[in-house]
């Protein structure tokens, strides 16, 4: 039904998951670099060869640093600007120098810029070009903004050329799709990198772990579980199923917290079909925008 070797080109790790205390749960997570080697040895084992960071992942990308990253293309996330900043080249500079130096790596397959406020701030022109002059150098391939908000998407591919946007995209948060934003940003040949698939693991939960903050949708979440239970499909192949339906994304970035987890949605992306649930999604900022939770 799909080329799953194109599939699992785009696949990427997403490391978010090795910082301590990320996503709704705020688990500790403990990741020893016996962990993460195996993580990346069974990235490497499936061609997987996108990883993605941020230097603002307090020490992730000084533990992923530690072994050989040759094979992989890596793109991490500028931290917001500061207020005050009086130099932003040398600041940008300085950063992505400190990140490489973590990395042990010469380039950066792209960076994003973390905080998309800033590509519309006061000091929006003169973040754009420190990037351009990183491209120019050679020092990054692409340059790219990560969103939370569609309106601020707007504003910037009205006015600045990237290379890239990394934008969420569930079954519970279809923005990209219901707004056709999907055919606005491939029209300007820019790169489309999906994050938050699970919802930052609250998709895959079961029902008794719903976090108590979010039982304000117990019906929407019990409709989930109810379609999961009668279509007799996992929660993770539903959500990959949905994802994969969509052929104009370059990028999926899953998170893991082992290789048993990775082979997985390997396993999974190998037994995919067309069938997901058509009507169970929100466009309630307060559910489907881990910001607000």
């Amino acid at each position: 039904m799909y080329n799953n070797s194109k599939i699992i080109s785009k696949l990427c790790f997403g490391t978010a998951n090795i910082a301590n205390k990320y996503g709704i749960l705020k688990k500790k997570r403990n990741f020893p670099p016996r962990k993460i080697k195996d993580i990346l040895e069974e990235l490497k084992k499936n061609k997987i060869k996108n990883i993605d960071s941020a230097i603002s992942y307090k020490n992730v990308e000084k533990k992923i640093g530690h072994f050989n990253l040759d094979n992989f293309n890596f793109y991490t996330k500028l931290p917001k600007l500061p207020k005050k900043c009086s130099d932003i080249k040398k600041w940008s500079l300085m950063n992505i120098n400190h990140s490489l130096s973590n990395l042990n790596r010469k380039r950066l397959s792209g960076v994003f810029i973390h905080h998309s406020e800033d590509l519309i701030g006061k000091n929006k022109i003169k973040l754009y070009e420190a990037l351009l002059f990183l491209k120019k150098k050679k020092i990054i391939n692409k340059i790219g903004v990560s969103i939370y908000d569609f309106n601020i998407l707007d504003k910037i591919l009205n006015e600045f050329k990237i290379d890239m946007v990394q934008v969420p995209f569930n079954i519970l948060d279809r923005r990209l799709a219901t707004k056709n934003y999907l055919n606005k940003i491939k029209k300007k040949k820019i790169q489309i990198h999906v994050r938050s698939i699970f919802l930052q693991g609250v998709l895959l939960l079961n029902k008794k772990s719903i976090p108590k903050n979010l039982f304000k949708w117990k019906n929407l979440f019990k409709s989930w579980h109810m379609w999961i239970e009668k279509n007799k499909l996992s929660k993770l192949q539903a959500c990959l199923n949905f994802i994969l339906r969509f052929k104009q994304i370059d990028v999926i970035i899953f998170g893991a917290s082992s290789k048993i987890q990775i082979k997985q949605i390997i396993n999974t992306v190998n037994k995919s079909t067309k069938l997901y649930p058509k009507n169970i999604f929100s466009n309630n900022l307060r559910l489907i925008d881990p910001r607000q939770w």
